[in-house]
């Protein structure tokens, strides 16, 4: 049987002896860490309020939000968890576990979907902050569950095939349809066709991308037919999870290649590269952020047109990829550097809601249904809401740390 060779290369130490020191474990705490950030951003945006972290987080760092980087990360660590087990056992020691992973996946979907449903049955229990979702450009809102007229047969049907859900949960559908390829993947990389796949998903991604759309702004191809494929088209996001998967797996390969004196360029490069694209983003012309808050240095007719030509969200622009893959390198190269100071600084906080980020997501959207009930979050008052923020960050810490309804709720 063909497999991938592992490198044990370990990364270039710190001079000041910070650097992360590499184990080559499945548990990589720099991906954990990375993960439990990306709550930052994502808090700051289904938690619908001005404040301090949305300044901090709303595509401020680049052109990047907490979708695209929680499933690459899901991707890598796919990648390198299942990639080291297919070289110690083959690849059929595999499928058992990553079956399992996807039911759990699919589970935690169904959790969400039908739990929030069934709350709209509940009097005195507004859900429409997770059952409605409204478009922040043209103000229109759009139902996201079947009315409760159409009866409880048909809300459950809905379930069953992710056509319901909250908007702020919906990639996780994505994933529960991503994780499906995972064997496909890493049997390619089994058998070295890796390079051959990757084609593929990057042809399949071009196709979509350069299709016309009959209605600009929604994707011309939705294979599943569930409701994320508006928000996110698995012909589109596939690319991103495949090479991302394909990345995991030759994870150590790539490090040490990356560490080479011949090759440091390219993570300089990364990091020019991530600071231009935060430069581009703070011109973003948003009408949330005060004048003080952006820079104002583009005119928004032009940051526009370059952003819905290159940066769109729903169909992965080619700038928005490039600027993902950078920002994740530099941050990787930062992290392996500078690890135990970072860590000391906010590996308590972050590590933990990034290694139970499955458990995360499903609790902050009842966070958001049961902020959505108080008088919470609508005193649009900066400080305020930036306390709002805050505590929710760290509501979630405390449930994760208490290992709250873990019993019952996949992590």
């Amino acid at each position: 049987m063909n497999t991938i060779t592992q490198n044990t290369s370990a990364v270039a130490p710190s001079a000041l002896g910070w650097a992360y020191s590499e184990t080559h474990s499945t548990r990589d705490l720099r991906l954990d860490l990375m993960r439990g950030l990306v709550f930052v951003l994502l808090f700051a945006v289904h938690f619908d309020y001005f404040s301090l972290v949305t300044i901090l987080a709303w595509e401020r760092v680049g052109v990047v939000s907490s979708a695209e980087t929680f499933v690459a990360l899901a991707g890598i660590v796919v990648g390198a968890v299942f990639g080291q087990k297919m070289r110690r056992e083959g690849f059929s020691a595999c499928i058992g576990p990553m079956w399992v992973r996807a039911i759990d996946i699919y589970k935690a979907n169904l959790i969400v979907i039908l739990t929030i449903g069934a709350m709209r049955y509940m009097p005195g229990v507004n859900t429409t902050s997770v059952t409605t979702f409204a478009d922040p450009y043209s103000g229109q809102v759009y139902p996201l569950y079947p009315d409760v007229a159409e009866g409880f047969t048909r809300f459950v049907g809905d379930a069953l095939m992710l056509q319901a859900g909250p908007h702020q949960f919906q990639v996780m559908g994505l994933y529960a349809v991503l994780f499906v390829l995972s064997p496909l993947v890493l049997l390619a990389i089994d058998k070295r066709k890796a390079k051959f796949l990757s084609a593929a998903s990057i042809a399949l991604y071009l196709y979509n991308f350069l299709l016309p759309e009959a209605t600009p702004g929604t994707a011309q191809i939705r294979l599943t037919g569930a409701q994320f494929e508006y928000a996110f088209p698995v012909v589109a996001w596939q690319m991103l999870y495949v090479h991302a998967v394909i990345a995991g797996a030759y994870k150590d390969e790539i490090v040490e290649y990356l560490s080479r004196p011949s090759k440091r360029w390219l993570v300089w490069m990364s990091g020019a590269l991530t600071v231009g694209f935060a430069f581009f983003s703070l011109n973003h012309p948003m009408d949330k952020l005060p004048s003080w808050a952006t820079l104002n240095l583009m005119p928004a007719d032009t940051f526009m047109a370059v952003y819905k030509a290159y940066f769109l969200k729903y169909n992965l622009g080619p700038g928005r990829l490039l600027n993902e893959v950078v920002l994740f390198i530099s941050l990787y190269a930062v992290l392996t550097v500078c690890w135990q100071p970072i860590n000391r600084a906010l590996g308590w906080f972050f590590i933990p809601l990034g290694r139970h980020s499955l458990y995360v997501f499903i609790i902050h959207v009842f966070l958001v249904l049961a902020v959505g009930n108080t008088p919470l979050g609508q005193t649009e008052h900066f400080w305020l809401d930036t306390l709002m923020h805050l505590a929710m960050l760290g509501l979630a810490w405390w449930c994760v740390k208490k290992e709250l309804l873990f019993r019952w709720l996949p992590h």
